[in-house]
C-alpha cells in the first residue's frame, strides 16, 4: 500500500515537470514568433539627427528622416540684393547625407542580442537611448562658383567725384560709391543653410560699400564759392553754387609780367594791406621794403587776396588801368568792387585764370 503512495506521487511530479516544460517552451516559442515579427523594426528610444524613429520599421524611419532631414535641406538658398535676388540649388552642390547607413546602423544594434533579451526588453519598455548626428557632405566647389558668380555681377569699383574749372565755371562729374561682396561670409552662410535646416534660407547678400576718395559733396563744398579770370576778356566772374552771381572788370599782368594761368586758390587775405615790394629790379629803390598801408607808393588799395607767390588780387587807386593788361602779375580791381567781393570771398576759395 505505501508503495502504491510513492509511486503515486512520482508520477504528478513527472506530469508537473512536463506541463512547465512545456509552458516554458510555449513560451520561448511566442517570444521567438513576437521578435520575429520585429526583424526590421527600431527599438524604441533611438533618434537620428534630432528625430524620434525609435519603434518605426527601417523603411518607415527612412522616409520620416527624408520628410524631416534631408527634404528641407532641398529648399533653395535664397540670397536678396537691392531689389532682387539669387538662388542657389542645393543639388547644384550635391548634397549628401549618411541617413541610409544611420538607420541600417540603428536596425544593428536593435536586433543585437538574442531573441529572448530583446522580448524582455521590449515587454518591460526598455530603451536603447541611442542619438546619432547626421553627417552631411557638399561640393565646397560648387559653392564658392556661386560666390564668384555674384561677386562678377555686382562688384563695382568706386567712381571719383571730378571738377572741371573754366571760365563759365564749374562742372563736377557726381561721385558714385563702389560695392564689394564679401565672398567670404557669403559662403559661410551658404555652407550653414546647406547643413543645418534651421538657419537661414534667405538673407541678404554680405557686402560692403566703397567709398569714393574724392566726393560730390566734397567738390561741392569745395566749389561753393569759385572765382573765374579771363585774361582775354579782363574779367572776373563770381560763381555761388556753380551759378553765375556777379560780372566784374579787371586789369591784368602787361607783357612781360603776365598774370600765370591755371587753377589757384585765395591763400590769404588783409584789409588795407601793407606792400611787401618783391626784390625785382623793376621794383628799383623800393625792392625789399615794406610800404605800409595808406602810402601813396603803395599800389594795393583797400583789399588784397593772395593766391600766388606775391600775386594777388587788390583794388587799385589805378582807375584807368581797369580792362588792360597793366600790372606786374596781379589782378587789379576798382577799389569799390574789390571790397564788395573781398567779404563773398572766403580762404581756400579756388580760381581759375585763362
Amino acid at each position: 500500500m505505501r508503495i502504491s503512495f510513492c509511486y503515486a506521487v512520482r508520477k504528478v511530479l513527472i506530469a508537473l515537470v512536463v506541463v512547465l516544460a512545456l509552458l516554458v517552451g510555449a513560451g520561448a516559442a511566442a517570444a521567438w514568433r513576437y521578435d520575429a515579427g520585429r526583424d526590421d523594426r527600431l527599438a524604441e528610444g533611438i533618434s537620428i539627427g534630432g528625430v524620434d524613429v525609435g519603434g518605426l520599421r527601417a523603411d518607415e524611419a527612412r522616409a520620416t528622416l527624408g520628410a524631416h532631414v534631408e527634404a528641407p535641406l532641398t529648399k533653395p538658398i535664397v540670397v536678396r540684393y537691392r531689389g532682387g535676388q539669387f538662388v542657389f540649388q542645393p543639388e547644384s552642390a550635391d548634397v549628401q547625407t549618411n541617413l541610409g547607413s544611420l538607420v541600417d546602423r540603428a536596425l544593428a544594434e536593435s536586433r543585437s542580442g538574442n531573441f529572448l533579451t530583446r522580448a524582455f526588453r521590449d515587454a518591460t519598455g526598455g530603451k536603447l537611448a541611442q542619438s546619432d548626428d547626421v553627417e552631411i557632405t557638399f561640393s565646397r566647389e560648387a559653392v564658392e562658383h556661386f560666390a564668384r558668380g555674384i561677386g562678377r555681377q555686382v562688384d563695382t569699383k568706386p567712381r571719383e567725384g571730378k571738377s572741371k574749372a573754366s571760365f563759365a565755371g564749374v562742372s563736377i562729374t557726381p561721385s558714385k560709391n563702389g560695392v564689394d561682396v564679401m565672398e567670404v561670409a557669403l559662403i559661410v552662410s551658404i555652407d550653414h543653410a546647406l547643413v543645418d535646416a534651421t538657419e537661414p534660407r534667405r538673407f541678404k547678400l554680405p557686402a560692403r560699400v566703397l567709398h569714393p576718395k574724392v566726393t560730390t559733396q566734397e567738390l561741392e563744398k569745395k566749389y561753393r564759392v569759385f572765382l573765374a579770370v579771363s585774361r582775354s576778356k579782363k574779367e572776373l566772374r563770381y560763381f555761388v553754387k556753380e551759378k553765375l552771381v556777379k560780372t566784374y572788370s579787371v586789369a591784368i599782368g602787361r607783357i612781360g609780367f603776365e598774370t600765370p594761368a591755371g587753377l589757384y586758390e585765395i591763400r590769404s587775405k588783409a584789409v588795407n594791406p601793407a606792400w611787401y615790394v618783391p626784390k625785382e629790379a623793376w621794383a628799383g629803390d623800393l625792392a625789399g621794403k615794406v610800404i605800409p598801408p595808406g602810402d601813396p607808393e603803395n599800389p594795393l588799395k583797400a583789399r588784397w587776396m593772395g593766391f600766388w607767390d606775391g600775386a594777388g588780387i587788390h583794388g587799385t587807386a589805378e582807375s584807368d588801368s581797369i580792362g588792360s593788361a597793366a600790372s606786374h602779375g596781379c589782378i587789379r580791381m576798382r577799389v569799390s568792387d574789390v571790397i564788395d567781393l573781398y567779404d563773398r570771398v572766403p580762404l581756400h576759395t579756388p580760381l581759375y585764370i585763362s
